[in-house]
């Protein structure tokens, strides 16, 4: 995996959130909440300890898969980037 997986800035609409979000240590990545609810709107990062949970509505799937991808493209690289081709953009972040 890459060390570091990064979403960027224009991927996000959040208010206040004007930069890219990089999260290391990636230990897990699905569709859905942390209670194992398969949301069709959300995606749960695990890393170092804490979830993050994005808000992608109807696109938790396709984000998650986009988050793997790039967390599993470049094994021991310093930094992957997530490659949005769903056209929906992160609405919310939630860092538990």
């Amino acid at each position: 995996m890459a060390n570091f997986i990064k979403i960027k800035a224009l991927d996000i609409n959040v208010a206040n959130q004007l930069s890219d979000v990089i999260i290391g240590g990636v230990d897990s990545v699905y569709q859905g909440l942390a209670n194992g609810d398969g949301s069709a709107d959300k995606f749960t990062v695990y890393a170092g300890g804490k979830s993050y949970l994005f808000t992608v509505t109807a696109k938790g799937k396709e984000w998650a898969d986009a988050f793997i991808s790039a967390a599993t493209a470049n094994p021991g690289g310093p930094l992957a980037i997530v490659q949005n081709s769903t056209g929906v953009k992160v609405t919310d972040i939630v860092v538990a």
